[in-house]
């Protein structure tokens, strides 16, 4: 009788845990897709064309963005931006079409630079113009034409690659995620 019981106990645990993961993994996983150098690839309903700038050694703030980050700071609610590097500044631009019929947000931080080691590298706003990425509203058959950049140790013979990964911030409603080689691809 206590075998029957526990063999019950044991299929209702594994009933739950399977019905569990057929809802979870409809929500979480996600598909990825890669793209090879000057690729466009679609994400969700924003199609990505990115493509390596140079490198920089420092990028000049605007006199409008340190008088706007100046007043965060003293608020106490940011930390100064750096227009130097720790090592070089590695810059992309991205271009992004809205292929859908509502409003897109994207930011800076769905964007990540990763090497051929997968070091993975979060962008650096530096506030140096209108043209920098960092939040936008991306309207309805719409496209911008922007740049961020990464503070990297740069070596001239590695791969780079940019991952897009919606998050939270923006793009949240698809299940998709692109790796896009922009330098030094074979």
């Amino acid at each position: 009788m206590v075998r029957f019981g526990a063999i019950i106990v044991f299929v209702g645990i594994f009933s739950v845990l399977s019905v569990s993961y057929y809802f979870y993994s409809n929500e979480v996983l996600t598909e990825v897709k890669v793209s090879s150098f000057g690729e466009p690839v679609q994400v969700g309903d924003i199609m990505f064309d990115i493509q390596y700038v140079a490198n920089f050694e420092q990028l000049q703030k605007t006199k409008e963005f340190k008088i706007a980050e100046q007043a965060e700071i003293d608020r106490g609610l940011i930390e100064a931006s750096n227009e130097t590097p720790e090592y070089t500044y590695f810059q992309i631009q991205v271009t992004a079409e809205n292929k859908g019929n509502e409003i897109v947000r994207l930011t800076g931080g769905q964007l990540h630079l990763y090497d051929d080691k997968n070091t993975r590298f979060s962008p650096v706003f530096v506030g140096y113009g209108d043209s920098e990425l960092s939040l936008v509203d991306l309207e309805p058959q719409k496209a911008v034409t922007l740049t961020t950049q990464f503070d990297i140790e740069y070596d001239e013979e590695m791969q780079y690659r940019v991952g897009i990964v919606p998050n939270r911030h923006g793009m949240d409603g698809t299940q998709e995620i692109a790796f896009i080689c922009i330098r030094n691809c074979n």
